[in-house]
């Protein structure tokens, strides 16, 4: 029997993943700093879908969170056929005026325990020869954005990863897919007070997104930009000098005051 296991999946685009591959009766594992929020989710699920789910509650920003939750996985039996590394939190603010720790901390979970996860639960998927790996980029990984540096460039990590091992793992039954989504209305605008119809991107619900994804990866694409202006901005993005695209990102990226929106 196998499982989804899906990071950050108490709240956003994680919860959406959890309720979209639930819905097609999949099991799932679902991990979360919040306990108290794991457990709403998994009640709920179980309750609507009669499935199994396993919870894990693990602070993924801490440099050896990876091999926790492998090793619950692994004591527990349970083989995971499909990784969605979902996790994150964002930083608003000029780079010197945020915390170096919570800078640290944001590293440490978008790279380093992605990483991590993708490399203690790869060499099963390749045993079995099939497996999903879904990363979590965002459409400021194709460009410098002030304000947003240290949350653009472990983005950006996060693309080229991505698309890197999946050309390594081609013939190896094993699909790697980023999804690179824009703004997304979730619990990160109620965390900052930021009212996501003001600002100066478009902005979407999760749903489709989570759907867009799934769709995109079982067309094998290797990575996907939800939403046709997103699309526009970054292919449209390539025709203009970077200096030019900073600029632009300095516009969308800057905030009167420095912020920290965390993801369960």
């Amino acid at each position: 029997m196998e499982y989804v296991l899906i990071t950050g999946a108490s709240s956003g685009i994680g919860k959406k993943f959890a309720e979209e591959y639930a819905a097609r009766q999949n099991n799932l594992i679902l991990v979360s700093r919040s306990e108290k929020k794991l457990k709403a989710v998994t009640d709920s699920l179980r309750g609507t879908y009669n499935i199994k789910v396993r919870t894990i509650a693990q602070d993924l920003s801490l440099p050896d969170s990876a091999e926790k939750v492998f090793d619950f996985c692994d004591r527990e039996n349970l083989a995971v056929g499909t990784l969605v590394n979902n996790a994150g939190f964002g930083l608003d603010g000029a780079f010197d005026s945020l915390p170096l720790e919570e800078l640290e901390k944001m590293i440490v979970l978008h790279n380093l325990t992605l990483v991590k996860l993708t490399w203690l639960f790869l060499p099963e998927m390749k045993r079995r020869n099939q497996g999903d790996i879904i990363n979590l980029s965002s459409v400021l990984a194709f460009q410098g954005v002030p304000y947003n540096a240290v949350y653009a460039a472990t983005k950006t990590f996060v693309l080229t990863f991505s698309e890197s091992i999946r050309e390594e793992l081609r013939h190896s039954g094993i699909r790697v897919f980023a999804l690179c989504p824009g703004l997304t209305e979730t619990e990160i605008f109620k965390k900052t007070g930021i009212n996501p119809h003001r600002t100066l991107m478009p902005v979407g619900p999760p749903e489709p997104v989570v759907r867009s994804a799934i769709k995109s990866l079982n067309k094998n694409k290797s990575y996907s930009v939800p939403g046709f202006i997103n699309k526009i901005l970054i292919h449209g993005g390539r025709l203009l000098p970077r200096t030019a695209m900073l600029k632009l990102g300095m516009i969308l990226g800057r905030r009167e005051k420095s912020t920290i929106k965390r993801s369960e």
